[in-house]
């Protein structure tokens, strides 16, 4: 797939609006939401995973993905914790509540993960994880495809995204509808950039080989503008195919990056 994209601009003027003024706090207000038969719409909390259930020391849970990772028919969650550096898994089971929890990295290889998307990049058919780190790395997380839950992910941070600063934000998508998955990232450039961050690249990335091999992944980049903060694949004229969303909170704008790669 060649670089097969236009871009539009789009200036954001007086974004962020104004804060609610009412006087009682939102969540203590009762919802207005009714279900068809006349009922009120309700939420109950279900702790998935916490240093209480899990006994791990688990800090600034961001990002989450929830997808069959075993093939057993239930849904599973994949978590982020930027603040102690942990990718936890949590398996689901027939029986609510009851959660098989183990990480997947923690550490040095998982410092400042804040991001996680999910993509079979190897092409067995289970789901692997894509996680982008404040502190300088991509992290490509395989599914081991066992039956055995235990099983360690195999891992690879490519070298093509190390020591760049913090990735912010990363999307698996089918970007050329060729059935294999390509993947979407932000870099914002140092770790707590502001608005006057420094000029840092939106890119796609191509896998060019067996995941696993790090010189694999080949980035694509498609703007260098400041403090890039996110880059959505979707599909925003209705064609068919992903384009891509960004969002440069340093020069307040986003864009809009049209698909224009022919099919076959």
């Amino acid at each position: 797939m060649r670089d097969c994209f236009l871009v539009l601009t789009l200036v954001c003027l007086g974004c962020g609006g104004s804060a609610p003024t009412a006087e009682t706090p939102i969540d203590e207000l009762n919802t207005a939401a009714e279900r068809p038969d006349g009922t009120w719409v309700s939420w109950g909390e279900h702790i998935v995973d916490d240093e209480g259930v899990s006994g791990v020391s688990l800090r600034g849970g961001d990002g989450l993905a929830v997808a069959d990772l075993d093939g057993d028919g239930i849904a599973d969650v994949v978590s982020v914790q930027e603040e102690s550096g942990h990718v936890r898994i949590a398996y689901g089971t027939k029986v609510e509540d009851d959660w098989f929890r183990l990480s997947l990295a923690e550490g040095a290889e998982a410092a400042g993960a804040r991001d996680v998307s999910l993509g079979d990049a190897n092409g067995d058919g289970r789901l692997d994880a894509i996680v982008a780190c404040e502190r300088g790395h991509l992290l490509y997380l395989q599914n081991p495809n066992s039956p055995h839950r235990g099983m360690r992910w195999g891992r690879v941070a490519p070298h093509v995204t190390r020591g760049r600063g913090a990735w912010a934000k990363a999307y698996f998508a089918d970007l050329d509808g060729d059935g294999r998955v390509e993947l979407v990232a932000a870099n914002k450039g140092a770790t707590g950039s502001g608005s006057d961050g420094p000029a840092s690249p939106i890119s796609w990335f191509s896998i060019d080989g067996d995941p696993l091999d790090s010189s694999s992944w080949i980035e694509h980049a498609l703007a260098t503008v400041q403090t890039p903060v996110n880059a959505r694949p979707i599909d925003l004229d209705g064609d068919g195919d992903l384009d891509i969303f960004a969002g440069s909170r340093g020069e307040t704008r986003v864009f809009w990056f049209e698909n224009v790669t022919e099919k076959g």
